[in-house]
C-alpha cells in the first residue's frame, strides 16, 4: 500500500536541511503558497504551487554553497514546513506532492492566516539571501 509520512520540521536551515539529505520532500507553506523541494543528484528540485490553481511552477539549481544558503533561508520566511518520505518506487513525485498538499490543508486549513504578511517565494533575488548588511550588533 502507498503511503505517507509526513512530519512537522522546525523552522531553521538546519533541520532543512538534514530532511533533503534524508531523502524527504520538504513542503514550506507561506500564507496559501507551497513550495517543495528535493534535493536529487546534487540538484534541488523547487516545485511551487497555489492550492486551487490548474498549474504551477518548476525550478531546478545546483546544490552549492550558494543555493544552499537560499534553501537554508527558506525558513525564516514559511509559516510551516513539513517533511514528507515516500517510497519512490511505489510513488509519483507529482502525486506525492498533491495528497501532501491535501492533508495539510486538512490539518492546517489557513483560516487564521489573514493578518500575516504573503510572502511570494518567487520573487527574491540573490541579493535577498545575502548576509551582507544584515549583522546584528
Amino acid at each position: 500500500m502507498e503511503q505517507l509520512q509526513l512530519s512537522p520540521v522546525e523552522k531553521n536551515g538546519d533541520a532543512f536541511m538534514n530532511a533533503l539529505k534524508a531523502g524527504s520532500l520538504l513542503a514550506i507553506r507561506s500564507k496559501n503558497d507551497f513550495l517543495y523541494c528535493v534535493l536529487r543528484n546534487k540538484l534541488f528540485h523547487l516545485f511551487t504551487h497555489t492550492p486551487g490553481s490548474p498549474g504551477g511552477g518548476q525550478k531546478q539549481f545546483p546544490e552549492d554553497e550558494k543555493y544552499t544558503a537560499v534553501i537554508r533561508n527558506l525558513s525564516t520566511l514559511c509559516d510551516l514546513a513539513i517533511a514528507v518520505n515516500f517510497n519512490e518506487k511505489e510513488m509519483n513525485l507529482y502525486n506525492v506532492m498533491a495528497s501532501a498538499e491535501e492533508a495539510i490543508l486538512e490539518t492546517f486549513p489557513g483560516d487564521d492566516r489573514d493578518a500575516d504578511a504573503t510572502v511570494d517565494f518567487m520573487s527574491y533575488t540573490e541579493e535577498d539571501f545575502s548576509d551582507e548588511g544584515n549583522d546584528i550588533e
